[in-house]
């Protein structure tokens, strides 16, 4: 039995769920779950793995991961402070849907690329 809240058309403003959908389709959101996928990360294990990210950038999102339940922080008592974060139960969830993303885009890069580089040549690019 699926129970949806009112109003949860992702094509609306006031959609409950938009802020999630956007964070799960977000640019960087992806890699670092798929970097969290392993265990448990340190903050600058994540930034070496996703290649491009800024740091600014990592830690806005990893902060909207974990106020959205998907990924834990973790303090280490030391000193300095050591810091890690890792995938909850609902991050895995939403890791284990992207991976079907991820295996579609594995099965369709070259048909994809060989569109790409049709278009660029009828058009010039």
């Amino acid at each position: 039995m699926e129970v949806s809240a009112p109003n949860a058309d992702p094509m609306t403003a006031d959609c409950p769920g938009r802020d999630l959908f956007l964070l799960a389709t977000g640019k960087w959101t992806l890699l670092i779950l798929w970097s969290l996928k392993s265990g448990p990360r340190r903050f600058h294990q994540l930034r070496d793995d996703v290649e491009g990210i800024s740091e600014r950038v990592l830690s806005a999102t990893l902060k909207s991961l974990c106020r959205n339940g998907l990924t834990m922080r973790h303090v280490e008592a030391s000193i300095p402070p050591k810091v890690s974060y890792e995938l909850t139960p609902t991050g895995k969830g939403l890791l284990s849907v992207m991976e079907g993303l991820t295996g579609w885009i594995a099965a369709e890069i070259h048909t994809v690329e060989d569109a790409k580089a049709r278009y660029d040549r009828e058009n010039e690019v």
